[in-house]
């Protein structure tokens, strides 16, 4: 009697070694379509401004460093546009740069198809042309996310069909180094500068008032008692110097403990300030925080099940022996531990702070809380030193152990063609794993200068940091708040046509300027307005440091609309002005919306004095600024015009559409688009 033929088709296949622990990498595919995610924001921020801010009668125009800049500099994409009919000084390559990353960003935000290796390295060279040619306007959100988008390039699979990238518990673990050093760097930085604000526990009420482009939500915040901003600048300590240290820990419930903790801390942030993508891209990074089988990502899964690699939630897995069982049921002895483990974190934050920060209570009928830090400015700093060595060894011996890991599931060879198969995949695992801990000890140079006593002074070492860091893969983070601003200054553009007449102000779409109710605290949401966020940095600073200065006010005489842009357009002259002069102004705000204010005022504004005097177009004083930082008018520029008229066309009717929607309402309809494509193609 004939045997039946079995159905091998229907046979599941033995899983090779390498993969045998291996199911659906959730993890890896929900922080990759969030990185999607970040990256529109930042192509789309970026395009709004692009005209504004690089154009050819741009205030700082792209062609000036592309021709003048350090090689490193010159060696931009934008170069390619003369080659594609782009030519000239004119913002359409960028344009073009700015629309194929959100395009790729948009894709791979709908759809996990479009989440590969070829994606993430387009979306990262297109971002570090244009954060090249951003120059005065660059901020600490662009290193972030180039250091973050490097890390997901040794993270993407190469082709669909591709399961767990080997190669993807190292760039977790990386991942979440970069997260654990930008938090650390933002709380160490805080007690180390001395900054009396920050030990008496009050820095944070003024961060409030003093932030760059604060919220109605900030100014509401910054009237509550004066004991809930303490205990607030506590819960910053405990989350930027304790909490991290979680991120390593090897119990699941006590790292979905720190996740949840920042996800607090973060939505404050996006509330409080106009920090666009910064925040987003912060928990996007916590992601790596979880596991594939944690209960908070199932259920996202199962909502959305579309981030996985299969039409299901994935709740089944494949073990190392072959054996599928059902991870959706949680680890319960695993679980009761970490979630004992993480009371009794809770009680010794509680206690702990309770007893450093000297928190009791006032001997008076009120019986508010007091504070008193019972810890001095060297105390601190003596244990710095322990800490900023702790943690990179941590993190080594970290990946040590998946290195290890990794080499001891490699596939066995059984024919020729296995054999240079697998030669070709170990090539590019050696060479993945050698780029992966070259980042990491490059890391270690910025994290070390935390404190200038720990700081590496290795010239090889710091060689190294300085080739990575030109390309944004490794980076610094911390400076931003390294002592506190005791007042709010802001700086105000004037103009007029008669140095006797009436002085009329420029708005601004941001940045406080006005103490009318409904101008003063604007909300941009995930939008970057880097334009306005920059005038906080000039604000405390003098005119001569920031170059960028000279040049706008040289447009403005010019009456440039694409500069004009920038600002609000109800505020801004019809005709191109005579004169234009800056004031400094100190802002405070109000202590009631209702009462001694101007129809319900966020602020009160003072005059503190002049910024710089009146300039004009032929004042002697700007010429010579001009000359000085290397500055040229558009009559000086390159003289190589465009001869793609269709693609210039495209580009041009894509910016008149898009200049009519304002940039946060812009980034949020994109997102909410993506989202009901990503639903409506999961129904």
């Amino acid at each position: 009697m004939e045997k039946p033929k079995s159905d091998h088709k229907n046979e599941p296949k033995p899983p090779s070694r390498g993969l045998q622990c291996e199911d659906v990498p959730r993890v890896r595919n929900v922080l990759l379509r969030a990185i999607c995610a970040v990256y529109l924001l930042a192509f789309v921020s970026f395009y709004c401004q692009a005209e504004g801010l690089y154009g050819e009668t741009g205030i700082l125009p792209a062609h000036r460093i592309l021709r003048n800049g350090t090689l490193k500099e010159r060696l931009n994409l934008l170069q390619l546009g003369p080659f594609i009919g782009l030519g000239g000084a004119g913002h359409a390559a960028i344009d073009l740069l700015c629309l194929i990353g959100a395009a790729v960003a948009f894709l791979g935000l709908i759809s996990r198809s479009y989440c590969r290796l070829l994606s993430f390295i387009v979306m990262w060279t297109l971002y570090f042309s244009l954060v090249q040619v951003s120059q005065s306007f660059r901020q600490q959100a662009d290193h972030l996310l180039l250091e973050a988008g490097f890390l997901c390039i040794l993270l993407a699979p190469t082709r669909l069909t591709d399961g767990r990238n080997p190669m993807e518990d190292i760039a977790l673990l990386l991942l979440k180094w970069l997260v654990f050093r930008f938090m650390f760097a933002s709380g160490s930085v805080k007690l180390a500068s001395g900054c009396p604000l920050w030990w008496s526990l009050d820095g944070l009420r003024r961060h409030y008032e003093t932030m760059p482009l604060p919220t109605s939500y900030s100014w509401y915040t910054y009237q509550l008692p004066e004991a809930f901003h303490r205990l607030s600048t506590i819960y910053v300590y405990l989350s930027e110097l304790v909490v991290p240290w979680l991120f390593f820990a090897p119990n699941r419930v006590v790292r979905r403990f720190a996740l949840v903790w920042h996800v607090f801390l973060h939505a404050n942030i996006i509330g409080c300030g106009n920090y666009g993508f910064l925040s987003p891209l912060v928990l996007t990074l916590m992601v790596t925080l979880l596991d594939d089988d944690d209960k908070l990502l199932l259920k996202l899964l199962r909502d959305n099940p579309g981030t996985t690699n299969s039409g299901n939630s994935g709740v089944e897995r494949r073990t190392r022996g072959g054996v599928v069982r059902n991870q959706a049921e949680p680890n319960n002895d695993s679980d009761r531990i970490g979630n004992r483990i993480v009371k009794v974190i809770g009680v010794l934050m509680v206690v702990g702070s309770w007893i450093i920060f000297g928190i009791g209570f006032s001997s008076s009928e009120d019986g508010y809380l007091t504070f008193k830090t019972n810890f001095s400015k060297d105390q601190y700093l003596s244990v710095m030193p322990v800490m900023l060595l702790a943690a990179p060894l941590l993190v080594f011996g970290l990946l040590v152990r998946k290195f290890l890991k990794l080499l001891s599931f490699q596939d066995t060879v059984g024919s020729l063609a296995e054999g240079a198969r697998q030669f070709t995949k170990n090539l590019g695992l050696l060479i993945s794993t050698i780029v992966a801990f070259t980042v990491f000890f490059m890391s270690i140079v910025p994290h070390s200068r935390l404190l200038p006593s720990t700081a590496i002074s290795s010239p090889v070492m710091t060689r190294a940091y300085g080739g990575l860091h030109s390309l944004y893969v490794v980076n610094q983070y911390g400076r931003h708040l390294t002592k506190m601003r005791p007042v709010r200054r802001e700086i105000i553009l004037e103009y007029a046509d008669d140095l006797n007449g009436t002085w009329q102000e420029y708005g601004f779409d941001y940045k406080p300027w006005t103490v009318e109710r409904t101008s003063s605290l604007p909300y941009a949401g995930l939008y970057f307005p880097r334009f306005d966020f920059k005038f906080y940095d000039a604000a405390a600073s003098k005119l001569d440091a920031q170059k960028w200065f000279y040049p706008m006010v040289l447009r403005l005489l010019q009456h440039q609309l694409p500069v004009l842009d920038l600002f609000d357009g109800h505020h801004v002259p019809f005709k191109a002005p005579r004169f234009i002069r800056a004031s400094l102004y100190q802002f405070s705000y109000t202590t009631s919306p209702t009462k001694d204010t101007v129809d319900g005022a966020f602020w009160e504004r003072n005059r503190l004095g002049d910024y710089f005097s009146v300039f004009s177009l032929d004042a002697a004083h700007l010429q010579e600024k001009l000359k000085q930082i290397g500055y040229w008018t558009t009559g000086e520029t390159e003289t190589a015009q465009s001869w793609n008229w269709l693609l210039r066309w495209l580009l041009d009717a894509v910016r008149r559409f898009v200049s009519t929607i304002e940039g946060s309402y812009l980034v949020t309809g994109l997102l909410m688009a993506a989202l009901s494509l990503n639903y409506s193609l999961l129904k």
